[in-house]
């Protein structure tokens, strides 16, 4: 379990206990916005290749972004539900 005074902890469970989590592929909410941050390390999703930045992480139907490393340190702290993996193509 992870330490509750960890600078990564920041009031979250107010909007992600009990989440309901999918990993995909980011892609931009809308026309003009270009990158969103993991809510805990606040780690860079963009939807090109670029140094330092994630292509896929797991998402919430709110839109809010978690990178797999804090999915995993995270996950039964807060509780997490997965969703399946949407299918593309």
């Amino acid at each position: 379990m992870p330490d509750m005074s960890d600078w990564l902890l920041q009031g979250q469970e107010r909007y992600l206990q009990g989440a309901r989590l999918r990993w995909q592929t980011y892609q931009p909410p809308r026309p003009g916005w270009d990158h969103d941050h993991c809510e805990f390390c606040y780690a860079k999703f963009m939807a090109i290749d670029a140094p330092d930045v994630l292509r896929a992480g797991y998402r919430t139907d709110k839109g809010y972004w978690i990178c797999s490393d804090c999915f995993d340190t995270f996950r039964d702290r807060f509780a997490w539900q997965l969703s399946p993996v949407e299918e593309t193509g």
